[in-house]
């Protein structure tokens, strides 16, 4: 997964990135032409476990790319997203919008005012223009195509009904799309297909205040999309946590109240919006995660593994890992019958542990 973390100068992206990726500030380049791109690991507690009950050689958890993007408005100047920008942020799968709710008198918000309101109405709306472009540029050949005779009636009404749907400010993720409608739409990148979170950047000392939480909420009815993406964060005391050892990060994140690292919180919402599940495969060789979208059918998970996998596909021996956690080992869990075989339709579950049968 690619996660792309945008937002204006000064309001704490780079923090969050920092925080995020366990990147110290000095590390950055100055002057970058592209944006920072971090690879960071996902560690589920029950790749852990499993690790500890094989005892392989080697260990290997699922991944996450984070891209700290330059700010989208430069020297406090006012204007749109330029071109260059949104086909920079094209090739993401979701959008980590950083919105600035903090106060700093050293550093003032490039707009004058820290509005987080309006900072989330601008970007919503530069999105919802710029695919709006381009669906109003296609509809225009299409016409052309239509005149001409072409077989073209069917993308003309998809069309059609994604710029009503643009110009009445929704994105075009809100919309209930078939599955083949979904792969007409798929080459055009439509930026607003992808879910956006909203990442509340606030001082540590608003953390649980009735401020926050009014502002959380009026952000919310304003924009009911982002119901369940609304992300309150202080980035900068995340930032120095994510510098300190794991135990010590732990002491502190309780001092504070924070259940879970920003870290944590922003992959499961990740995982969440994006419809991503793990299974795992399992032995003395390697324990391994898989990142899958939510219901992809076995044969398909296991040409994620190696495409001789799904065009050999057999079955899939299948037991829950809290099935094999409970019986402490495959041998004990096929005595109690908890092993399953399932065929190429079965559409695999988050903790999944699974071992392909194939034969080419």
């Amino acid at each position: 997964m690619r996660i792309g973390i945008i937002g204006l100068p000064l309001s704490g992206k780079t923090t969050l990135f920092e925080a995020l990726t366990g990147t110290a500030p000095e590390e950055h380049k100055a002057g970058r032409q592209g944006p920072d791109i971090k690879v960071v690991k996902v560690m589920d507690d029950r790749v852990t476990r499993l690790a500890e009950m094989y005892q392989p050689k080697k260990v290997t958890y699922a991944e996450m790319e984070y891209l700290d993007f330059a700010g989208i408005v430069k020297d406090g100047e006012k204007g749109e997203m330029d071109g260059s920008f949104l086909k920079s942020i094209g090739k993401i799968d979701a959008f980590v919008h950083v919105v600035r709710a903090f106060p700093d008198s050293v550093f003032p918000h490039p707009l004058g005012k820290v509005d987080p309101l309006r900072d989330v109405e601008r970007f919503h709306t530069d999105l919802i223009l710029s695919d709006l472009a381009i669906v109003e540029k296609r509809l225009e050949r299409l016409q052309k195509d239509l005149k001409r005779g072409l077989p073209v009636k069917e993308e003309l009404a998809l069309l059609e009904r994604c710029r009503d749907a643009l110009e009445a400010e929704t994105f075009l993720n809100q919309l209930d799309f078939g599955a083949s409608d979904r792969q007409r739409l798929k080459g055009f990148d439509f930026l607003t297909m992808r879910p956006m979170i909203v990442a509340l950047n606030v001082h540590e000392n608003q953390l649980g205040t009735p401020e926050v939480e009014e502002l959380g909420k009026a952000i919310e009815e304003a924009y009911p999309f982002l119901n369940e993406s609304l992300f309150v964060v202080a980035a900068k005391i995340e930032m120095e946590i994510a510098q300190l050892s794991q135990e010590d990060a732990a002491v502190f994140l309780e001092d504070l109240g924070i259940e879970e690292s920003a870290m944590d919180r922003l992959i499961h919402l990740c995982y969440r919006k994006l419809g991503r599940i793990s299974f795992f495969t399992v032995g003395k060789d390697e324990v391994k995660a898989w990142t899958i979208p939510e219901g992809l059918p076995a044969a398909k998970a296991a040409g994620v593994i190696h495409s001789d996998f799904e065009r050999g596909f057999i079955k899939a021996e299948v037991i829950s890992f809290e099935d094999l956690m409970r019986m402490g080992g495959i041998p004990e869990a096929r005595q109690k019958g908890l092993l399953r075989l399932e065929g190429k339709e079965y559409p695999v579950r988050d903790g999944d542990v699974i071992t392909f049968r194939f034969n080419v």
